[in-house]
């Protein structure tokens, strides 16, 4: 961690009434970036310092949707850390919903991908696009189905999300549910339309992952549709 990165966590780690004087004493601090092009903005978000946040955006709107040198903005770095309450500033204050990373991953990705059901929930209500593909051209679903989080799952199809979207190697949300014998999950996709026919890159289908209990559930709820 450089001079300025270190800077950065140990002023965001201070109570909010020293941080303000330490602003008004180094007003560079806002502008200041460190070597992966962060601003104290990022690392207020990261850190989920709400109020700091809120006092860096009154003064420089212009850094909502700053980026660092892999894209990240201060609302992927607030997902990924799991604020809820800076990530409802931010979108409040018309952040970007979908901005993606240089891997292509969004605020949602983000949320699913760590099982942060209140944010992705705040994500999807605002109107973020639930089948946005990264570079392995996985969605949250894909996420959400990994994890094995059926609420996630069940959010995420309710607002329109795509269970037949293949990743870059075939694999569609049903097919990573049943690898990861994410049983009652592997289920909730079935009853939102996914296919147990689409065949990977390995010509396997979801069913040919699945162990014989979830394989057998599947059908029956296949057949009962």
């Amino acid at each position: 961690m450089s001079s300025q990165s270190m800077y950065f966590y140990e002023l965001v780690r201070k109570l909010d009434d020293e941080v303000d004087e330490t602003l008004r004493q180094k007003p560079s601090q806002l502008t200041d970036k460190d070597e992966s092009d962060r601003l104290l903005i990022h690392w207020a978000a990261l850190g989920g310092k709400e109020t700091l946040v809120q006092c860096i955006l009154d003064r420089h709107p212009d850094q909502l949707d700053a980026e660092d040198d892999s894209q990240y903005t201060p609302l992927l770095l607030a997902t990924l850390g799991g604020h809820l309450p800076v990530v409802t500033l931010l979108t409040v204050r018309g952040a970007k919903l979908d901005h993606r990373s240089k891997q292509g991953h969004t605020a949602l990705q983000y949320a699913c991908s760590k099982g942060f059901l209140a944010i992705a929930k705040h994500l999807v209500e605002l109107g973020a696009n639930v089948n946005v593909p990264d570079r392995l051209n996985e969605t949250p679903l894909h996420r959400a189905s990994i994890r094995g989080i059926e609420e996630l799952i069940t959010l995420l199809l309710e607002h329109g999300a795509n269970p037949n979207i293949q990743n870059s190697v075939g694999n569609t949300p049903l097919h990573l549910a049943c690898e990861e014998d994410q049983h009652s999950c592997a289920i909730r996709l079935v009853q939102g339309g996914a296919s147990t026919f689409v065949e990977n890159r390995d010509e396997k289908t979801p069913l040919d992952l699945a162990t014989r209990s979830t394989r057998t559930a599947i059908l029956n709820v296949a057949q009962a549709s």
